[in-house]
């Protein structure tokens, strides 16, 4: 039955490792996913940005020219012929320039003066730069787009771009990973320039485009896609657009996730295996805690309480310790917190109190009223075999006292009526580590307490000059004016001592009169004469 608890519980333990690896890589994944798709979504844009400043750069110089072109004579003389050609020379994206007269009749072109006129469509009569086309170069033969603005006399200057320069000089054919990337009309959303298979979202309206835009969903060729279409600055009626299957953009690279799937594997041992030695630790700490108990390994020491005016001792403080067959001497505070989850404790403390009693009756013969002091704790309240034991060591120890911790027990009201039946009895009871909780007034007069042992934290600051340091006097005086009993803990030189006695704190504990001892070396320094205690002053 124990065997199948403990597989039980490493199991329990392997499902939590797993738990809390799935959350903590769950995030991690949702982030490198939000990363990732972040960064190729900011890759589509660059490109498409890319795009569109170079065709804006073209667009801009052309345009800079047809502003110009309002100074141009119509007649078509040999100076504008000039003036024409020169400006193709200058710009190798332009292969034409012509002038068209009100009534769309191409009048010249930078070959020369066409007699007679070819018929062309009339000038629109709107400002601004507009485009057409692509249309078919006379001249040329060649596919060609035409840049047009009309002048205020009515009169147009077009500008034919080639097509293949344009394919060539954005090299379009560099972005082949994209699933698109043209160059389309803001209004209808025509391609003019494309390269890829174009496509469009089926639940969003893209045009017109009068401003930058994304788009991600379900496209016309049923993949799901992400675009970008920004409108240009010097024709806002063409638009760069660029898109890319979104299926790249949703998995993470294949190398990344064995890479997560590896580490997630490996951090899920190691968990599991830390959670196994913890619990085996705890187990085995818990077996040797048993074994030490009947080995009676467990013993007492005795810390000495001084009366800082006589330099006699007037009390002890009951601890113990551990002498661990490998680990030696182990102070409590590696195994009493393991004894107070598995419950050992109240058989623990029952034999502490015990053997105390055992132990301090040579000194009890000579002192009847030394003080023996006790630490408990709310588990050891609610026990009544552990009361019992301290019922019975109160007939062989007059003044007991056991000591409370703020923190542990008097925040918890259901040890109020233990207490008040503890007093009855005739054991005192006092507040350990005074100061370092929360209890308060309220609790001080409520709870009843006859003793405050001030934390040596407090006392070491004494010559300080520290924030606890007017602490220390205001619970002093507190403790004065409550009428309660204080002792002094931590006192390890002769300043704080003599600070202490002019405070009317007289009952000191602490390494400058004596660290905890064995009994024997207790009884030892009882039986000196008063002249051998150790002396401060």
């Amino acid at each position: 039955m124990p065997r199948a608890r403990f597989i039980a519980k490493q199991l329990k333990n392997i499902v939590f490792a797993w738990l809390a690896c799935s959350i903590v890589f769950g995030i991690l994944l949702g982030v490198f996913y939000i990363q990732h798709r972040d960064a190729e979504q900011l890759h589509i844009q660059s490109i498409a940005q890319k795009v569109h400043f170079e065709l804006n750069t073209q667009l801009k110089e052309i345009d800079t020219f047809l502003r110009q072109a309002e100074s141009l004579d119509v007649t078509c003389p040999q100076e504008t012929l000039f003036r024409l050609r020169q400006q193709v020379f200058k710009n190798p994206a332009m292969s034409e320039i012509g002038i068209v007269n009100q009534k769309g009749q191409l009048l010249c072109n930078t070959y020369g003066v066409l007699n007679p006129p070819i018929q062309t469509t009339e000038p629109v009569k709107s400002d601004g730069l507009r485009y057409h086309g692509p249309i078919i170069s006379e001249y040329m033969e060649m596919s060609a787009f035409v840049l047009a603005r009309t002048r205020q006399d009515g009169y147009e200057v077009n500008v034919l771009l080639p097509s293949d320069w344009l394919r060539h000089t954005l090299d379009l054919k560099q972005y082949s990973q994209l699933d698109f990337i043209a160059l389309v009309d803001s209004e209808t959303g025509v391609p003019i320039l494309l390269q890829g298979h174009y496509s469009l979202p089926l639940h969003q309206s893209l045009f017109p485009i009068g401003h930058p835009l994304q788009a991600h969903g379900k496209f016309d060729d049923g993949n799901s896609k992400y675009l970008f279409a920004k409108p240009l600055d010097s024709l806002s009626r063409l638009s760069v657009v660029a898109s890319s299957n979104s299926s790249p953009i949703l998995t993470i690279q294949s190398t990344r996730f064995i890479v997560l799937l590896v580490v997630y594997v490996a951090v899920w041992g190691l968990l599991s295996y830390l959670l196994y030695f913890i619990e085996k630790r705890q187990l085995s700490l818990k077996f040797q805690l048993k074994h030490a108990i009947a080995q009676r390994q467990l013993f007492n020491v005795y810390q000495p309480l001084i009366d800082a005016k006589t330099q006699k001792m007037v009390g002890v403080e009951v601890l113990i310790r551990w002498q661990h067959p490998s680990e030696g001497e182990l102070g409590p505070a590696y195994f009493i917190p393991e004894a107070e989850r598995s419950g050992a404790i109240v058989e623990i403390s029952i034999a502490q109190v015990n053997n105390a009693v055992e132990e301090l009756a040579p000194l009890l013969a000579l002192n009847p009223q030394l003080k023996v002091s006790f630490n408990v704790n709310g588990q050891l309240l609610s026990c009544a075999a552990y009361l019992a034991t301290l019922e019975q060591a109160k007939q062989h120890i007059r003044s007991l006292t056991i000591e409370l911790t703020e923190r542990d027990v008097l925040s918890q009201a259901q040890v109020k009526h233990t207490l008040e039946q503890l007093v009855v009895q005739g054991i005192e009871v006092a507040v350990d580590d005074f100061g370092t909780g929360y209890s308060g007034l309220q609790y001080l007069q409520s709870f009843p307490i006859d003793l405050l042992k001030i934390d040596q934290s407090f006392v070491a600051s004494i010559g300080l000059d520290n924030l606890q340091s007017p602490v220390l006097n205001a619970v002093i005086e507190m403790a004065t004016k409550l009428n309660k009993k204080l002792i002094a803990e931590g006192v390890e030189t002769a300043y704080q001592a003599d600070y202490l006695l002019k405070q009317g704190v007289e009952v000191h504990q602490g390494w400058l009169y004596a660290k905890a001892l064995a009994i024997e070396a207790l009884i030892a320094m009882v039986k000196r004469e008063s002249s051998t205690l150790p002396l401060y002053a």
